[in-house]
């Protein structure tokens, strides 16, 4: 009994761990490069999928919607904790029009004035 605690405790911190890693690796990867209004529009679609796997969970029905619901939470809920880890690039203010740039940008304009 004791070698299964063990040998489940190393699966589940190593998925633990893959999952961190994963996110970090989408942060750096797109963090300052999405738009504004596409980062808004993932986010109504993932926040969606949420709303849409609870209810289908919990319709009396069909156990089909109960099953599918699930996985529908489950991969909404993840991708929901990935994009809230990636920040999206921030719109400037120009003279003649709106400039897209990153977070970084702003920070390093903002600190110069």
């Amino acid at each position: 009994m004791g070698l299964q605690a063990i040998l489940f405790i190393s699966v589940f911190i190593s998925i633990l761990l893959a999952f961190i890693y994963f996110i970090r690796f989408v942060s750096r990867k797109l963090s300052g490069r999405i738009p504004p209004q596409l980062y808004d529009r993932v986010e109504q679609v993932i926040i969606g999928g949420i709303v849409v796997g609870v209810v289908s969970m919990f319709q009396p029905w069909l156990f089909v919607g109960y099953k599918y619901g699930f996985l529908v939470v489950l991969f909404s809920t993840l991708a929901f904790i990935v994009w809230s880890h990636i920040t999206p690039s921030a719109v400037l203010y120009g003279e003649e029009e709106f400039v897209n740039v990153s977070a970084q940008e702003v920070v390093r304009k903002t600190a110069l004035e």
